[in-house]
């Protein structure tokens, strides 16, 4: 059974959604820097570590030392330090199809430009939202009237297509 942290961010649905399709790995450890995520709401939640310092996420990390880990919708840089520690052991969930719309903000941007709508998951590495891309799951933005619509979609789409990335990656 592989060990798997996930950094999350205000909602947690992606956490949530990892946690309920656990079958060749295990989620030991959650992250976040919010300290009301909705997520921490859940019932039987694997030790979450709350806290915006990433000196203490990394020693939290090399005591786990997971097989994988995830980011799920948290939303700051994890420092080139973490990444070059766990160098190709890490994940980022991208609401946009890369190289396009790095950065915050992509899925609205994306289904405004009405180009490279979608999600990518992509090994991360230190340049942002770069590396080596796993899965690109495209979305047709002209299908939806708002934005709303159109996020309702993509959701589908990562609660879908990440745990079966991380299901495969943990073969």
């Amino acid at each position: 059974m592989k060990r798997i942290a996930v950094f999350f961010g205000k909602g947690g649905s992606n956490f949530l959604n990892l946690l309920k399709h656990q079958t060749n790995y295990q989620i030991s450890l959650g992250i976040t820097n919010i300290q009301n995520s909705e997520a921490l709401n859940a019932s039987s939640l694997p030790p979450i570590l709350v806290s915006k310092d990433h000196k203490v996420i990394l020693k939290a990390l090399k005591e786990l030392n997971p097989d994988l880990i995830v980011l799920a919708g948290y939303m700051r840089i994890v420092p080139e330090y973490i990444i070059n520690e766990f160098k190709g052991k890490i994940i980022n969930l991208h609401p946009s199809i890369l190289p396009h719309f790095k950065g915050l903000n992509a899925d609205k941007l994306s289904f405004e430009a009405k180009k490279a709508c979608g999600i990518t998951i992509h090994y991360a590495d230190v340049e942002l939202d770069s590396g080596d891309i796993i899965l690109q799951y495209h979305i047709n933005p002209n299908k939806f009237k708002t934005f709303e619509e159109y996020h309702k979609e993509m959701k589908k789409a990562e609660h879908k297509f990440l745990p079966a990335v991380v299901e495969m990656l943990c073969e």
